[in-house]
């Protein structure tokens, strides 16, 4: 017999049978599990199963995510570990790690892919893993109050191959048409999971902001459809499983392009079994919305979730609009010149790093804005001439009179290869350093004023630090 239903669920009750039904109440009422997804470009395979072990974590593997893992019991300290302050691995809830497994990606391939409205950053940089940094990923939001948390989150991630970009979704279409292999909607929406977490809260949504999201959506989503080239594909996702913002959305781009574009049916390799509504009330939609997936918090102890694969298998009329122009001069940016960039190398060699064969592998250029020297993707540059940016490539450290400084982002990324002027503090001492504060220290072997690579007794990487006689000055940015 079906239980009293909540409020918020009223409007789901003639979606579900009853067992279902009782399934999704019965899941409601249970706490929802942490999730984590390892980071390919720092840690290993072995890493989930070595944290397991140190941190005491029941472990479970996501069905649908070969990096993603769920917490089998509460834990407090997910989010304290020198792993995470290092960007060793990302907190998200399991569902969310499904948009990004839909792409299909070439394994040989080095794409151009736009996250069209990525803050906070967790899919972009999923992304990034799926591709290993190889390609280049617009990671763009319209919100500016949210970039500097993705700026943040894609620095601890390590990646050399994401440009930040602020600009509304809806015209990255019509400014960059046909200009991405993949493009990835996570729209704006209510949030309506049916499942919560302490990240993430339900409330009430009244149909006129339901109306005007779905509406947006829309917009956003014609938009990416513009972005994409032909053949391309396009995930839409939403963390909401009212209709109006699922399939509803799919059906008018259907309707609007029957011969441009296509629902793939979920690949195999996702082994989930989870429908989109054909219809929803008194509306039908398109038989292509079957395709996508409408994952349910009870069917794999997740939150709600939707997302589906579009295939733009021709052109779509897109008007034209002027783009907005930035050059690098303006953005404060100049070309290294080859004086600077041989003294970069050069001190970099002194940690053992091997700088020119990074720009050589992942095809990047040094920039100078100021003091900090940035390697930058060159496709941006030679694709995206001009187009403004918050943030490109990767920091590589800075310029002064007294030298070259290098920068925490490069060395967390490859901190293997920074393997000389390294220096190990005690287990101890480890909460001190990462709260940021200085550390007394013996007398060191290298002269005060050198930067040293700090790791600890296991040899995990805790940032930089300077030596100044008896002292250890933190360098860890303060974004960390």
């Amino acid at each position: 017999m079906t239980r009293q239903i909540p409020r918020p669920l009223e409007a789901y009750r003639d979606l579900l049978n009853e067992t279902e039904l009782n399934q999704l109440l019965e899941s409601m009422n249970q706490p929802l599990p942490s999730g984590l997804r390892v980071n390919p470009l720092k840690a290993n395979a072995a890493s989930p199963k070595a944290w397991q072990q140190a941190y005491g974590w029941q472990l479970e593997q996501v069905p649908f995510c070969p990096t993603g893992w769920q917490l089998g019991n509460e834990t407090s300290n997910l989010s304290r570990t020198v792993e995470h302050q290092m960007g060793h691995y990302y907190i998200q809830d399991a569902a969310s790690m499904l948009p990004v497994e839909l792409f299909e990606f070439n394994p040989e391939a080095e794409p151009s892919v736009l996250d069209m409205t990525a803050a906070p950053g967790g899919k972009t940089t999923h992304l990034i893993s799926q591709l290993g940094d190889r390609g280049l990923v617009v990671a763009n939001d319209s919100n500016l109050q949210r970039i500097s948390g993705l700026k943040g989150n894609l620095q601890r991630w390590g990646s050399t191959s994401a440009v930040i970009t602020n600009q509304p979704g809806e015209r990255m279409g019509r400014w960059l048409p046909e200009q991405f292999d993949y493009v990835l909607l996570d729209a704006p929406c209510s949030g309506e999971a049916l499942r919560t977490s302490e990240r993430h809260t339900s409330r009430l949504v009244s149909s006129h902001e339901r109306n005007t999201l779905q509406q947006r959506q829309i917009k956003l989503l014609e938009s990416a459809l513009q972005a994409a080239r032909p053949n391309g594909q396009v995930v839409y996702s939403t963390c909401s499983l009212a209709p109006e913002e699922d399939e509803a959305v799919l059906d008018a781009l259907l309707k609007r392009y029957p011969e441009q574009i296509e629902i793939r049916p979920i690949p195999q390799r996702v082994p989930i079994h989870a429908p989109g509504l054909m219809a929803a009330g008194a509306q039908a939609y398109d038989a292509e919305v079957g395709k996508a997936l409408r994952l349910w918090p009870h069917l794999y102890n997740t939150a709600g979730f939707f997302a589906a694969l579009i295939v733009k298998r021709d052109q779509i009329a897109t008007p034209s609009l002027e783009r907005p122009q930035q050059t690098l001069a303006k953005a404060g940016y100049k070309a290294v010149t080859n004086e600077e960039q041989q003294q970069i190398i050069s001190s970099l060699q002194n940690y053992g790093f091997d700088l020119p064969a990074l720009l050589a592998s992942q095809g990047l250029s040094l920039w100078r804005n100021g003091k900090s020297i940035q390697a930058i993707p060159e496709r941006w540059l030679s694709n995206f001439e001009h187009f403004p940016f918050v943030s490109a490539g990767i920091h590589i450290g800075k310029l002064s009179r007294h030298g070259f400084q290098p920068g925490h982002d490069l060395a967390s990324r490859y901190a293997a290869q920074f393997s000389q002027q390294r220096l190990t503090i005690s287990d101890h001492q480890i909460d001190e350093w990462l709260a940021r504060r200085d550390l007394p220290i013996k007398k060191s072997s290298y002269p005060d004023g050198s930067i040293v690579v700090v790791e600890d007794q296991q040899q995990r990487y805790l940032g930089l630090g300077q030596i100044n006689a008896n002292t250890l000055e933190n360098l860890l940015p303060h974004w960390q």
